[in-house]
């Protein structure tokens, strides 16, 4: 069963434009997907509300482009990915009140602030500046209303000047902590391909991460490729997958209606 449950179509403002959901889903039969999640952004912090490109439209077009499992083609789920759910009521009003079967919860900027893909690392404290950003991931874990945990790993996708090569290894502490909180909450960790466009060559998050995700008691993974392209549907799909097994992981966490059903990874 191969899964993609990140992605997201010209809805998104930092993907390609024009790409219909049509487009998207077509793309993800031609690279053999059986289950998709439509999950286009809708940001707090980093955006104002119009550059969010009408996320009602969007997840009413998604909800209706939606395909249940079992009609011998591919399921298409309607999901929404929201960055830093837990700043804003609006956030939390919208979740409410939409037909979605996934909430993606991400933290892409710090509070009042730049995404984290635009600072200016070479010029910034990176010690005192992840344990910030691990600070804001629990409170927005603490906060709920989503079901999976986005890209833990998006600092060190973008951290990487001169010598300095960003590693979670010398803060497995605050990691434990962040585990420890989706593993309470019940939330899937995601693990996500995008990290293959970038210096790290590879999806996240980091395997030792995930291994200990598994000692800790976690059970639920979630698996995307974050594709912002047509091309890049499915992209690193597979290599999540392996990573998935090697940690010990059998099934890939798909929800349904916002509730979680276990499908087995093979």
């Amino acid at each position: 069963m191969r899964v993609d449950l990140h992605m997201h179509t010209g809805y998104s403002a930092d993907a390609d434009f024009p790409q219909t959901i049509d487009d998207k889903i077509a793309a993800c039969e031609r690279a053999g997907l059986d289950i998709i999640g439509l999950t286009d952004h809708l940001d707090f912090f980093r955006r104002p509300p119009e550059e969010n490109r009408d996320a009602e439209s969007c997840v009413r077009e998604a909800w209706e482009k939606r395909r249940p499992a079992g009609n011998g083609g591919i399921e298409v789920l309607a999901g929404i990915e929201i960055g830093q759910i837990h700043v804003d009521p609006a956030a939390d009003d919208f979740v409410r009140t939409h037909p979605l079967d996934m909430v993606i919860g991400s933290m892409h900027a710090m509070p009042d602030d730049l995404d984290i893909y635009f600072h200016e690392y070479e010029k910034l404290d990176c010690d005192a500046f992840l344990h910030e950003y691990f600070d804001e991931v629990l409170k927005m874990e603490e906060h709920g209303g989503f079901d999976v945990l986005a890209h833990i790993d998006y600092p060190l996708r973008v951290m990487k000047h001169g010598d300095y090569i960003p590693s979670f290894d010398n803060y497995m502490d605050r990691v434990q902590q962040v585990l420890r909180s989706c593993i309470d909450h019940g939330y899937a960790l995601e693990l996500n391909a995008a990290g293959i466009a970038g210096w790290q060559k590879k999806v996240g998050p980091p395997q030792n991460i995930l291994y200990e995700y598994k000692r800790m008691g976690g059970e639920r993974i979630s698996i995307g490729s974050d594709s912002h392209t047509l091309d890049t549907v499915a992209r690193g799909v597979d290599d999540c997958v392996k990573n998935a097994l090697d940690a010990g992981f059998t099934h890939v966490t798909v929800f349904r209606e916002r509730k979680p059903v276990q499908i087995a990874l093979k």
